[in-house]
């Protein structure tokens, strides 16, 4: 239609109509491209704040789960250190010989875990971590999720397999399977309480064949040296976990959790 009437106001040479009608193409194409910009720029920003909301979430989930791993592993390290402590000057668990047991199998515990970063993952791999426009956030991420202290606390653990199996081993696979089933709740993964399958005297019978075993106190005593710089750099990837949390949240203009202490 206005190619028709451009046609027209030349033919007549009606030169101010032609330029009108140029400007109303100009205009007209000029604002459909900034709607479309407009468009665009809105939903990119949609885009952004759904991953923010759902980095919030994994980090949340990631938060909980560091918590758990650490109150878990804080569980191993007093088994073993109750242990070490019969070791050295004979005391028993609680007085007991069968908890002083407990004590040493329990210690071999561990928990193993990956790093929550399904939406980091998706954003990389999409190459979208741009949405990110927070250049200092987007790095942060990057140290967080790339450089994870997870992978560096299961190296760690993966030194020193020789406690875990050596005590095992050593442990007659019946009170080994009764202490799994009975003691243990794979469910919810923690410690729970069981009568003691065998007498006082019985349980003396295997501490003292630990005892026969003098590098299974080295592989302990290393075992929970390495337990203790586990917790550390687990602390310190909590701290960063909940300072990103508190960084998208300020993002998104919401209130973060309290952080509990």
């Amino acid at each position: 239609m206005i190619l028709r009437r451009v046609i027209q106001h030349v033919r007549k040479q009606e030169w101010t109509a032609i330029w009108i009608d140029l400007l109303i193409v100009v205009v007209g194409v000029f604002i459909g491209i900034q709607v479309a910009n407009w468009n665009e720029s809105r939903l990119e920003e949609q885009r952004a704040r759904d991953f923010l909301e759902r980095l919030a979430g994994d980090l949340e989930r990631e938060q909980a789960a560091i918590d758990k791993r650490l109150a878990y592993i804080g569980q191993s390290i007093a088994y073993g250190e109750a242990a070490l402590t019969w070791v050295e000057d004979g005391t028993l668990a609680e007085g007991s010989a069968w908890k002083t047991l407990m004590a040493y199998f329990n210690a071999s515990r561990i928990l193993p875990y990956s790093p929550i970063n399904t939406t980091y993952q998706e954003m990389r791999s999409a190459g979208q971590l741009g949405l990110v426009r927070d250049a200092s956030l987007r790095t942060s991420l990057t140290e967080y999720f790339d450089n994870s202290t997870h992978a560096r606390a299961d190296y760690i653990l993966a030194l020193n397999p020789e406690y875990r199996s050596h005590v095992r081993g050593l442990t007659p696979f019946r009170i080994a399977r009764y202490i799994s089933s009975a003691c243990f709740d794979v469910n919810t993964v923690a410690h729970k309480p069981c009568k003691p399958p065998i007498n006082e005297d019985a349980a003396s019978a295997i501490l003292r064949r630990y005892a026969e075993a003098p590098e299974l106190t080295v592989e302990l005593a290393y075992w929970i040296d390495s337990a203790h710089l586990m917790i550390g750099l687990l602390h310190g990837q909590r701290e960063k976990c909940v300072d990103l949390q508190q960084r998208i949240h300020t993002k998104l203009g919401a209130s973060p959790n309290k952080e509990s202490p």
